[in-house]
Formats: structure tokens, C-alpha cells, sequence
């Protein structure tokens, strides 16, 4: 039986045609006449909104289809069914583009739609109609809620961070202000201890036995200073305030006073000090302060970590860098050692259980101020027969930009 309500003609072939091609899109299509009587609904249409009447339509459909659905616009202010891109092209006679609205179904689900229609005219510029084409983007939506919603726990993290992050900071820098002080505060005395005994020293009235315990007391003076150093170096490394400042220095006397004290101690435990410059140029432009700190750290582990044979400090240059070995014939560094060779307050432990000396910063020094320096550290070492560490640092120091 035919419909009623149907006034249109008998579509033509390209009118078949048409609609067949409107059938195969996945996009929705809604077609209305000048009356706004629906004509055409296309299978995405009716797959999007199951509650569309059954077409052609008449007049008022709209209205009865909206009676059990809810109409949102894009910033969920309800709306009419007629407000639409629908309607509104059937009312303006103008294109309408991008509209975005919500429809929630009988059975409650929400579908997200864009629709753009464009109003159809015949020969004599009369409006005959309306198509309007609607894309389902409810999964664009729900994933935008979502990346919304990380994005609101991502900044919250955020700033959880960054208040952990500040409070962190302020209690490091309270920490690294009390060891740089209290170092500070301890090594002042020290120097006093090691003057005096200097002055002892080189008194004639001290007799043998005392020349052997003042020496004592010089050496211990001499590693608690390196100890007091280390700490407070390393606590300026962590707050950023070491600085590089280097100047043209001779090599000579650069050696000879970063391998004071490491000579005098091999004196004492009956190891052999050996050292070679070759090749080495007269001058070299570094930080004198901290490169004696790195040859001073690397001697000193060199000589506590070897009972007996020979300890040599060898310079030399390749092109434009020189090279500092360090070569001992301890024991050699074991696999465990090597695993956390430059983390800081690593220690090892001597034969019979004991830590060695020291505050286990040694080597993260020797490594922190060589990166500052542009420099590199390495080593070689063999179970048994000993180590050696190289160290190559750029002959003309140039700050980074």
C-alpha cells in the first residue's frame, strides 16, 4: 500500500542511482523537502538514530522524534530537535557547517554528531530542500574527555611534583649548606694541627721516635684534610656551584704538588714512586685546584689499596689532550667493586672485613670533576696484578656555551 504521506514523485533512475550511493556511505543522511517532510534517511542514518520514523515522512516528524530523545549542543545546553544544522538550513536557505551536538536515546546512550547541510534549490532558485550529512564522532569525544582527564591528573601530578620537587630542593640545600659549613668549620682547626706540625718537623731538638709519630700525625692530618675536601666538593658539585676556572699553570709544578702527599706516604709503607713525564708539554691551561684534586684522589686510593711494590704517575699527551696514568700493583678492582665503582660512599672492604679509609667519594669526584673539565676517566685492572687509571683532559680548557 502506498504511503499516504508520500507526495513525491517516482524517483527517476539517477534518482535510484543517488540513493543507492547514499546508502553505501557510512556518513548519516538526512534528506527533507521545502515542508520539511523527511524523504530520505540513508542506513548510517537510521544505524546512528534507530528512532527515526520510517520514510518519506511528513511534516512534524521531527517533533515526534524528539519527543524520546535529548538534544545537547556542544557545550550541553539543551536543545530542540528542529535547532539543528537541519532546520536551521531549511530556515536560513545558507549552508550551515560543523555542528556539534549530543542525542541521548530511549535506551539512554549518548551519541556525539557533526552535521553540515546544505539546502537544495531547482532551476528557478527556489528552495526545494535540505541534505544534511552527519559523522558519529562519540569515540573522538569520549577519547578527548579522557585525554582531558590525564591531562587534569597529569598537571595535578605535576605540581604534586613540583612541590615535592621544592621542598626536596630546600631540604638538599639546607643539608649541603651544613656539610660545606661544618667541613668548613672542621677543617680550619685541621690546618692549624698540620701547621704546627710542620713547624715540629723541621725543629732540631725532636729526636728520632718523635720524627716518626709528628709523621704520623701529618699523614692523618693529610687524609683528614682530603676526607673534608671531598665533602665539601661534592657538596658543591650537587648544588651547582662548582665552577671551572682555568689559567695557564707550568706541568711540572702541577705534578709535583698533587703527588706530595701520596709520596710521602709510599715513604712510609715501603712502596716504590715512580713517575714519567713524556712528552708532556711545559704548560697546560686547567684548573689547578681541581685537577690536583683528581690526581690527589687517584694517588691516594692508588697507595691505600696496595700493600706492596710501586705506585707511578705517568703524563703524556695525544694531539691536542693530556693523559695522566695512574698505575698501581694492588689487588686490582674485584667484579662486585666494579658494579658501583663511582657511586658515592661506596667503600670496600680490606681482607679482614674492615671498610678501607676514607668517605667513599673518591672516585665520583674523580669522575664528576672530570666532566666538568671536558675530561674523560677510565681504567684498566686485572685480578691480582693491579689498576690503572687514565685520565685525559683537554690540553686548553674551553667552557661550554
Amino acid at each position: 500500500m502506498a504511503n499516504p504521506f508520500d507526495t513525491t514523485p517516482a524517483p527517476a533512475p539517477m534518482d535510484l542511482r543517488f540513493r543507492a550511493l547514499l546508502n553505501s556511505m557510512h556518513s548519516g543522511i538526512l534528506e527533507i523537502n521545502a515542508n520539511g517532510a523527511l524523504i530520505h534517511a540513508n542506513r548510517a542514518a537510521n544505524m546512528m538514530m534507530p528512532d527515526l520514523p520510517p520514510t518519506p515522512a511528513p511534516p512534524g516528524w521531527d517533533v515526534e522524534f524528539g519527543e524520546g530523545v535529548t538534544f545537547h549542543d556542544v557545550h550541553g545546553a539543551p536543545m530542540s530537535a528542529e535547532e539543528g544544522p537541519l532546520f536551521e538550513a531549511l530556515r536560513t536557505e545558507e549552508p550551515q557547517r560543523d555542528w556539534q551536538f549530543s542525542i541521548e536515546m530511549r535506551d539512554g546512550q549518548i551519541i556525539h554528531l557533526m552535521g553540515t547541510a546544505e539546502p537544495l534549490f531547482n532551476a528557478e532558485g527556489f528552495l526545494t530542500g535540505v541534505i544534511c550529512a552527519y559523522q558519529d564522532i562519540t569515540e573522538l569525544i569520549s577519547l578527548q574527555h579522557a585525554l582531558e582527564q590525564q591531562l587534569t591528573e597529569t598537571k595535578s601530578a605535576n605540581q604534586e611534583l613540583r612541590l615535592t620537587h621544592g621542598e626536596l630542593s630546600r631540604a638538599h640545600n639546607l643539608q649541603a649548606g651544613f656539610i660545606a659549613n661544618f667541613s668548613h668549620d672542621l677543617r680550619t682547626p685541621l690546618s692549624g694541627v698540620l701547621g704546627f706540625a710542620d713547624l715540629l718537623a723541621i725543629s732540631p731538638n725532636i729526636i728520632d721516635e718523635e720524627e716518626e709519630f709528628l709523621q704520623e700525625i701529618i699523614d692523618a692530618g693529610d687524609s683528614l684534610r682530603m676526607m673534608i675536601d671531598s665533602v665539601i666538593t661534592y657538596s658543591n658539585i650537587l648544588s651547582g656551584n662548582v665552577r671551572i676556572v682555568a689559567d695557564w699553570h707550568d706541568m711540572d709544578s702541577l705534578v709535583e704538588k698533587s703527588s706530595e702527599a701520596a709520596r710521602r706516604l709510599c715513604i712510609r709503607r715501603g712502596l716504590d714512586f715512580q713517575m714519567e713525564i713524556l712528552r708532556a708539554p711545559e704548560k697546560m691551561c686547567v684548573d689547578e685546584m681541581r685537577l690536583q684534586e683528581v690526581l690527589e684522589q687517584l694517588l691516594d686510593n692508588a697507595v691505600k689499596f696496595t700493600e706492596s711494590g710501586q705506585i707511578c704517575l705517568k703524563v703524556s699527551t695525544n694531539e691536542d689532550n693530556v693523559i695522566f696514568e695512574i698505575s698501581d700493583t694492588g689487588p686490582g678492582i674485584s667484579a662486585e667493586a666494579e658494579m658501583r665503582l663511582y657511586e658515592p660512599y661506596s667503600k670496600t672492604l680490606v681482607k679482614d672485613g674492615q671498610l678501607r679509609r676514607g668517605v667513599g667519594l673518591g672516585l665520583t669526584l674523580v669522575k664528576a670533576l672530570c666532566d666538568l673539565m671536558n675530561g674523560k676517566v677510565d681504567y684498566v685492572t686485572s685480578t691480582g696484578y693491579g689498576t690503572t687509571f687514565r685520565v685525559e683532559l683537554p690540553l686548553i680548557f674551553t667552557p661550554a656555551l
